[in-house]
């Protein structure tokens, strides 16, 4: 089965994303902030609760709000092209 898709010419390029430079290798912002948040949610919980196990649960925790919660804020979702018909993303 094939499908045909009319690329609309009025559509604009999709917008870059945010990156960051670490070490050479460009990485999504989102992902640099959710690992700063996490290391610095586990330094705090290791010197005021001491508890392994919890800082563990708190930092991963803390990881992925931050991970898919900037992800998902508004503009910097990934959306499907105007030109696209309903249902194909």
């Amino acid at each position: 089965m094939a499908t045909l898709i009319d690329v609309d010419p009025r559509h604009r390029a999709p917008r870059a994303s945010r990156t960051v430079d670490v070490l050479g290798v460009l990485w999504p912002a989102h992902k640099v902030h959710a690992l700063v948040a996490a290391a610095a949610v586990a330094l705090v919980s290791v010197l005021l609760i001491g508890s392994l196990e919890v800082t563990a649960w708190v930092s991963g925790l803390t990881l992925l709000a931050v991970w898919w919660g900037e992800r998902y804020l508004p503009g910097t979702a990934a959306v499907a092209p105007a030109s696209n018909p309903p249902g194909i993303s």
